[in-house]
């Protein structure tokens, strides 16, 4: 999925720089270092910073209880910074807003 994810980024006009975050980029929480997948920066009408944690299910069910809730923390965490940080599933999801 990644794969497919940083190969769309790469060729949409309006994606300006992305990233794979790396192992070291991490959000600190009560349940362990998170690691959100991508860091994206678009531009439209002004710029977008965006945080994408990439997963193949909005299923919370289909996940791991400690996976969401250090999700929920990033959640909080880039909410506070101002930072739109979402799950995607597809390509759309990792762009919009």
């Amino acid at each position: 999925m990644e794969r497919e994810i940083a190969e769309k980024l790469d060729t949409d006009q309006n994606v300006k720089f992305y990233c794979k975050l790396p192992r070291w980029f991490v959000v600190p929480t009560p349940l362990g270092d998170y690691n959100p997948d991508w860091a994206v920066v678009t531009e439209h009408d002004d710029k977008l910073y965006l945080v994408r944690e990439t997963k193949s299910t909005h299923d919370r069910d289909g996940r791991r209880e400690t996976e969401n809730r250090k999700i929920d923390c990033g959640q909080a965490h880039f909410d506070a910074l101002g930072v739109n940080f979402k799950v995607a599933t597809s390509i759309y999801e990792v762009l919009s807003k």
